[in-house]
């Protein structure tokens, strides 16, 4: 029986809370008073945890659920999930990976564990080679579990964090946040159910969280990193996934001739190039002409005196004011990517802010660079935050675009490219 008295409430430690909010895609995702463990090797972390969804046809709900993490630093793992193999959302949810290409794996010679549990990774290889005897008899050793592993850790819980069913309404103040009002998908366990939600991960994850040698015997059995196995499985697999991942891939390749091309550059590779733009083409096609014909229609209104005028004035104008902000970012992209001066540096800092573009956390990374001038801080999704983390750790010498007209301005390309991302 697992003794909570060895846990002691507090703050989540730095190290682990930025590896756990990796696991969430909302920015405002919030985490009750956590019981932690610290240990040799890392810390066990049993928390409540809430975010908030917005619904397509209502105010949106709170989502709550209680949670194990076992953060272990010093391990290296590719990533993967284990989702328990029922219930029609589950065989839904292959359908629907299945159709887009989404690689998973099945165990040849474990009929019970492909019984109970799908496993989606895009790491095949190096999964297969981790997912041992001892590891599979674990996992199978307790009850079901959504058990979802990261480089540096797992995160468990009895229902996948990214979606839940059934509700339990809420109004007023609760122990995890200030999520109060409307119908709540209330997922967080009581004393004992959490209590045995911690020791089932323990037993479940222990195998492979806690053996340092189990994670590198996996790297060394692909070759390339785990990122490098991911693309080339992503890719060749084909389905609509890997196409679209072929056509915004930025290799390394193309980096380093970015890097030492002259100013001002005239060829862009088509991935950087999209990704600078940051869909704003689209945008710019449509809105300066929405935005003309709404204010032309309320000018001839007016002119009739009619009292609609008013309405098709300001949202003309609000059209084009949009139009000029998505124009200005364009072009301080595009003066960037022409004009900016690659700048060797080194990572500093990476701050988590409370923005989401496309529902993805933006960070904040901060790279002091070698020239003398002033640090650069990037606004980067979470992947590339997570990358930025990982050179942290080992090696966080890296380059930087700098803008030439303002110093503090910069653009981190290595960031975009999934090749770059360590173990």
């Amino acid at each position: 029986m697992m003794n909570l008295e060895d846990f002691s409430e507090r703050e989540i430690p730095e190290q682990a809370l930025a590896e756990l909010q990796h696991h969430f895609d909302e920015a405002d995702v919030r985490f009750g008073t956590a019981r932690v463990l610290e240990h040799g090797l890392g810390c066990d972390i049993l928390v409540d945890v809430e975010w908030y969804e917005h619904d397509t046809d209502g105010p949106g709900h709170g989502v709550m659920h209680t949670i194990v993490f076992l953060h272990r630093p010093k391990t290296t793992l590719p990533e993967f999930e284990l989702r328990p193999d029922d219930g029609f959302g589950e065989k839904v949810l292959g359908m629907l990976t299945s159709m887009l290409g989404l690689p998973t794996l099945e165990l040849e010679g474990e009929p019970d564990f492909s019984a109970r549990y799908k496993l989606m990774t895009t790491n095949a290889e190096s999964v297969r080679a981790l997912l041992g005897r001892d590891a599979i008899d674990s996992i199978l050793a307790v009850g079901d579990l959504h058990l979802k592993f990261s480089g540096r850790g797992v995160l468990a819980s009895r229902r996948g964090v990214d979606g839940s069913s059934g509700r339990r309404s809420t109004v007023g103040t609760d122990g995890v946040g200030e999520l109060t009002f409307g119908r709540n998908h209330d997922h967080r366990l009581d004393e004992a159910a959490a209590r045995t939600l911690l020791e089932d991960a323990l037993i479940a994850a222990g195998p492979i969280v806690d053996d340092p040698d189990v994670g590198r015997r996996a790297a060394d059995a692909v070759e390339g990193t785990y990122a490098e196995e991911s693309i080339r499985n992503i890719t060749e697999k084909g389905g609509f996934v890997g196409r679209q991942i072929a056509k915004i891939l930025i290799t390394s390749e193309m980096l380093d001739d970015f890097r030492v091309a002259s100013t001002p550059r005239t060829e862009v590779p088509r991935p950087i190039a999209r990704k600078a733009w940051g869909g704003t083409t689209l945008p710019l096609a449509i809105a300066p002409a929405f935005g003309v014909c709404f204010a032309g229609i309320g000018a001839v209104l007016m002119i009739g005196g009619q009292s609609e005028a008013l309405i098709f004035l300001t949202v003309g104008l609000l059209a084009l004011v949009i139009s000029a902000f998505i124009l200005r970012h364009r072009m301080i992209r595009r003066r960037l990517i022409v004009h900016g001066l690659a700048i060797d540096g080194t990572l500093t800092g990476v701050e988590r802010t409370d923005t989401t573009v496309n529902e993805d956390p933006i960070s904040k990374v901060t790279i002091e660079t070698r020239d003398g001038d002033e640090p650069i801080v990037v606004k980067m999704g979470s992947q590339p935050a997570m990358q930025a983390r990982r050179m942290m750790e080992s090696n966080p010498q890296t380059w930087v675009l700098r803008d030439p007209q303002e110093p503090s301005r910069g653009l981190w390309l290595p960031g975009w490219s999934l090749e770059n991302r360590l173990d």
